[in-house]
């Protein structure tokens, strides 16, 4: 992360001429300074906000975007002010694209005055609002804020829930795609746990059950607090999954779709990263992560209809 420009400021003195130039330089020098301090501190992406649902109307779509704020790549702060409806129109080439937010900068007109000593006018005021545009996903725009990701195939949008950069001393997803799903992990594994405790299956309780219910339980609080990082959503869906590995490898034979699943979790655990593989590495992981989701409903489903208490 760099600047290519060096800063320089206005050094005023007795006698010198002040021109549009100079203010205009100190102006520069004060934001790029800023923009400097947003960048290194809080890295850039969404701050606040900016959630964003695909609607179909027809064959029409368009992008409802939350009010909230972001930060560019060059560290510039874009901010929506209020919630708005963007009509897109379908790319004709099929592919992933973006939704990126810009920061826009126009001449306000009401702010018009005399030039002087002339009969023209010129806007006194610059207005800063924002803009949202979409494109590849292979373009990277250093003036604008990613906000979703957007799926075309045969003339139709697909909204792809995954991550994109969240601004912050650490990258947050609190809100998004990734605690969700971890939550939902755990949810359902409790159930099917609790149902087969009713059972003669888990009547002696290996050291595996104990461990497994117990990361469950842990890993509930560890998402209790609002704030947790990517990397520890990362970490602990890959923990999970390791006791989920020792809790359903020994497990006495029960239905064909536990055998299923068991297998799906052996291979998932094997491809687990290690701590030390980047966040996009864990991210590619992670959907093999949440495939598992779908299994599992079904599991329990099948349990809570045919389970019967321990006699």
């Amino acid at each position: 992360m760099a600047f290519s420009h060096q800063l320089k400021r206005l050094n005023p003195y007795e006698g010198l001429c002040l021109t549009a130039s100079d203010l205009l330089d100190e102006q520069l020098y004060h934001r790029r300074n800023l923009q400097r301090h947003s960048l290194f501190m809080h890295g850039h992406g969404i701050v606040q906000g900016l959630q964003v649902e695909l609607e179909q109307q027809r064959k029409k779509y368009q992008a409802v975007i939350k009010s909230g704020y972001g930060l560019t790549g060059d560290g510039q702060g874009v901010q929506l002010l209020q919630d708005v409806k963007v009509p897109l129109e379908v790319p004709k080439s099929d592919g992933e694209y973006m939704l990126w937010l810009f920061h826009v900068e126009a001449p306000e007109a009401d702010s018009a005055r005399p030039v002087f000593d002339t009969q023209e006018k010129k806007e006194a005021r610059v207005a800063e609002s924002a803009a949202p545009r979409l494109f590849p996903i292979e373009a990277e725009h250093a003036d604008g804020v990613a906000l979703c990701r957007i799926n075309v195939r045969l003339g139709r949008m697909v909204q792809v829930q995954l991550p994109v950069p969240r601004a912050g001393r650490q990258s947050r997803a609190a809100e998004s795609y990734l605690k969700p799903r971890v939550t939902e992990f755990i949810r359902l594994q409790k159930k099917v746990m609790d149902a087969l405790f009713r059972t003669a299956v888990l009547k002696e309780m290996s050291i595996g059950a104990f461990g497994f219910y117990s990361s469950l339980v842990s890993a509930e609080f560890v998402l209790i607090e609002e704030g947790t990082t990517d990397r520890v959503l990362y970490r602990t869906a890959g923990t999970l999954i390791a006791y989920s590995h020792d809790f359903y490898n020994p497990l006495p034979k029960t239905t064909d779709r536990i055998k299923q699943f068991t297998d799906f979790v052996r291979r998932v655990h094997a491809e687990v990263p290690t701590p030390e593989q980047s966040d996009e590495t864990w991210l590619k992981w992670f959907q093999q992560f949440e495939r598992l989701l779908q299994p599992l409903q079904r599991i329990s489903d099948e349990l809570e209809k045919t389970v019967e208490a321990k006699r």
